[in-house]
């Protein structure tokens, strides 16, 4: 990767350990690039910066660490985009405290015309994983970018149901983007890789996941997109903070709603009383924007399966979640060799699937309506 040399000297200052975005922008506040900054590293006007701050800023003034910088990102396989270069996102740059540097692994455009994030609860309901596999699936096959955070919950599900559309997802790291976490990510990340997407960060390689990094990374998940949806969340929920990013940068909000009586859904069912958007389905998203124009209904309704007592009896709670083997053994009292059986076929019959996690579930039209 080549850059110029204004890049190079704005790289190399901003990699500096303690010369975060306040400090950096504060330092060209004062002098007038990052090369000034180098050739000028004794000057007063540093000691804002703080005893350890400074003491790392001239340590790094030095020819062996300034080319050592460049050679650690060779070896995490990505590529620095500063404020002054070219590909920098425009969306990002009109935030109030725009990263100084991202470090970028993939080859995914950060600036497409289409792009949307999806952010949640960690400890998300089963309803809340299939929204956000759904709902990003639905999104990915209109072309759309979906940005989240790669954490464990919604943001996986969310980069999940982009892939299985095989669409493009970005992953925001509170970390260096050669340190993948949640560790048990390190597969997903592969495959947001090889599917055309990008992991981004603001921190330099191998910078480890220390939790004061994710509330500042928030920043960036809604600042790339014009408008972030929250699935699930309580009270207080930590997706919350990127939520109110979106709102200080002035992006849209829209929100999944849910029981007024689940913890999971107060965040969400509260943004949707204070103007969010009601988001049941990726095409509230689309008709916003105009990505994509819902289709008519059709004018005939497909004929409802023919169900018996006993297999309404599996049916029905399925519609409404998805169950377990012994969930629905439980609710039903059917005998377990029985029960196999009845969802064998009913399986056969396309009534029901089966769902990751070896869960049941029921795509057909809620209770009172069909069956």
């Amino acid at each position: 990767m080549e850059y110029t040399e204004m890049e190079q000297y704005w790289i190399w200052l901003s990699s500096v350990e303690g010369v975060g975005v306040k400090r950096f922008y504060q330092l060209l506040s004062i002098f007038e690039d990052p090369r000034e900054v180098w050739n000028n590293i004794r000057a007063p006007e540093l000691k804002f910066l703080g005893a350890k701050a400074l003491a790392n800023l001239r340590a790094a003034r030095d020819e062996r660490y300034f080319y050592g910088v460049f050679a650690a990102l060779e070896r995490a396989e990505c590529r620095a985009i500063t404020r002054v270069s070219d590909d920098y996102p425009k969306l990002l740059s009109e935030i109030y405290d725009p990263p100084a540097t991202l470090y970028v692994r993939g080859n995914c455009p950060l600036d497409a015309e289409r792009m949307f994030s999806i952010v949640g609860s960690r400890r998300c309901t089963r309803d809340g994983q299939r929204a956000a596999r759904e709902i990003a699936a639905q999104l990915a096959r209109e072309d759309v970018i979906v940005v989240s955070g790669m954490a464990r919950g919604v943001d996986t599900c969310a980069h999940e149901g982009t892939l299985s559309a095989h669409g493009r997802t970005i992953a925001v790291f509170g970390c260096g983007v050669d340190v993948i976490y949640p560790p048990e990510n390190d597969e997903l990340a592969r495959r947001i890789l090889d599917s055309g997407g990008a992991l981004i960060s603001e921190y330099v390689p191998g910078t480890q996941p220390l939790a004061g990094h994710f509330p500042a990374r928030n920043r960036i998940i809604s600042g790339l997109t014009q408008g972030t949806l929250l699935v699930e969340g309580a009270k207080g929920s930590g997706a919350m903070i990127t939520v109110n990013f979106a709102t200080e940068q002035n992006r849209d909000v829209f929100a999944v709603p849910g029981s007024i009586y689940s913890p999971l859904s107060a965040a969400p069912n509260q943004l949707i009383v204070d103007g969010a958007h009601p988001t049941i389905s990726a095409w509230e998203i689309l008709d916003h924007y105009r990505w994509a124009e819902k289709p008519k209904q059709l004018s005939t309704a497909p004929k409802p399966p023919e169900l018996d007592d006993v297999e309404k009896s599996i049916v029905l709670p399925l519609t409404e979640q998805e169950l377990s083997f012994e969930e629905i053994a439980n609710l039903t009292q059917i005998p377990p060799s029985k029960l196999n059986s009845h969802l064998t076929m009913l399986e056969l019959r396309g009534i029901i699937v089966k769902v990751p996690g070896g869960m049941y579930r029921a795509y057909l039209d809620p209770p009172g309506s069909s069956i």
